[in-house]
């Protein structure tokens, strides 16, 4: 079984595909994959790759695809989440989102309502 097979195995057939790897440069793929190990290491789904579903609240508040609430800490993090807009592929690891494409990150908090 390749990276490949086994990303595509944990995430889905479906954010696989929309990750479009073969597209994505080498740097991007490792940090995708770095945070998978970093992760499955630690024991648990710390890191995570989902899709924005809405941004709210001038960016101050995102929910992902999988229905987690993230809120940015600082207000320069909230206008590049803004700017992300729904739709955008992420990787949510240690209380930093990182855009995908192109690469950027923003601190964030767990929403817990």
């Amino acid at each position: 079984m390749t990276q490949n097979d086994a990303l595509a195995a944990y995430l889905g057939p479906d954010i696989f595909q929309r990750l479009d790897w073969a597209k994505l440069t080498h740097t991007q793929r490792d940090a995708i994959l770095s945070v998978f190990r970093v992760g499955l290491g630690a024991g648990a789904q710390s890191g995570v790759v989902s899709t924005i579903d809405a941004v709210m609240a001038r960016g101050k508040v995102l929910i992902c695809e999988d229905g987690s609430q993230w809120e940015a800490r600082e207000r320069d993090d909230a206008e590049l989440i803004e700017d992300w807009g729904a739709g955008a592929l992420v990787a949510i690891h240690r209380q930093l989102i990182y855009r995908l494409d192109p690469y950027q990150a923003a601190e964030v908090d767990l929403l817990r309502l």
